[in-house]
């Protein structure tokens, strides 16, 4: 049996290209025990090969075009592969809240979606937001410390939309800034393996609560958009409340990368058990 791993675009790994790498090489390693014959490639290299004889694609890339390869080769020749195309598509911030907004239980902060247009930015958001907004760029998570800003009021939020304008992002998010302890949370499921670490522990509060509704709210982010190896970020409240702000395909799993590589070559190898039996 062959798998596949794709490493990420370097310019989608801002200070993570190390990290990112090491996460897929570990769980090609762990494959590799496992008896499969593993290939890593570049994106780049990806691009100019014959992919079509892999029975298993693991892949961190996220350009669209590649996206798009990688649904078309799944759709021809039903290879297993997590995160599929559309689960990464997914996680495209835009796309994202859409999911986020169809999923009962699933608690986000008060968020907006706006052209990066002057004329669709006259009037502030719709909901109050004391502690200011958090401006996001509307496709792929962060390229460069410019694609996620913080305007304590609605008119520096103009100096952030034309940067964005700038470099042709056409969609913004605008998210109400929640106050809180910060949290990284890492999983493979969801309902398989979970994990959490606080973003900086030393100015953290340590606000109290319960991990079932962190990991609950966690798994809840990844099923609305059908991502298996997952991350992201959320808020735990003063009061015990817990708030996802962002989902994402493939993180770097850089706390906990033994344990994670683990995890995610048994969820790889369930997926290409499956999709044997279908062909069989």
């Amino acid at each position: 049996m062959k798998a596949l791993g794709i490493f990420r675009e370097k310019q989608n790994s801002p200070n993570r290209e190390d990290d990112d790498a090491l996460i897929l090489k570990a769980v090609m390693d762990q494959l590799s025990i496992l008896k499969m014959d593993c290939v890593l490639m570049t994106p780049e290299q990806f691009d100019a090969a014959d992919a079509s004889g892999f029975d298993l694609i693991a892949p961190m890339c996220e350009a669209y075009p590649r996206l798009m390869r990688l649904k078309t080769l799944a759709a021809g020749t039903g290879v297993a592969m997590i995160n599929p195309a559309d689960a990464v598509l997914g996680c495209y911030r835009t796309r994202m809240l859409a999911s986020f907004s169809r999923t009962p239980g699933l608690n986000y902060p008060p968020t907006e979606v706006r052209r990066t247009t002057a004329a669709a930015n006259l009037r502030p958001p719709v909901f109050e937001a004391e502690g200011g907004w958090w401006l996001k760029r509307g496709d792929v998570h962060n390229t460069c410390a410019f694609d996620v800003a913080h305007a304590r009021a609605w008119a520096d939020a103009d100096a952030v939309r034309r940067e964005f304008e700038g470099r042709e992002i056409k969609d913004m998010i605008v998210q109400r800034h929640v106050d809180g302890d910060l949290i990284k949370f890492y999983g493979v499921g969801p309902g398989q393996w979970f994990t959490w670490f606080y973003h900086d522990p030393a100015s953290a509060r340590r606000l109290p609560f319960e991990l079932e509704d962190l990991a609950h709210q966690a798994e809840l982010a990844a099923s609305a958009v059908r991502v298996e190896v997952f991350g992201g970020d959320a808020i735990v409240a003063p009061d015990g409340g817990i708030f996802v702000i962002d989902i994402n395909s493939w993180p770097s799993f850089a706390r906990g990368r033994a344990e994670a590589s683990v995890q995610i070559a048994r969820r790889l190898r369930l997926r290409l058990r499956e999709a044997c039996a279908r062909k069989n």
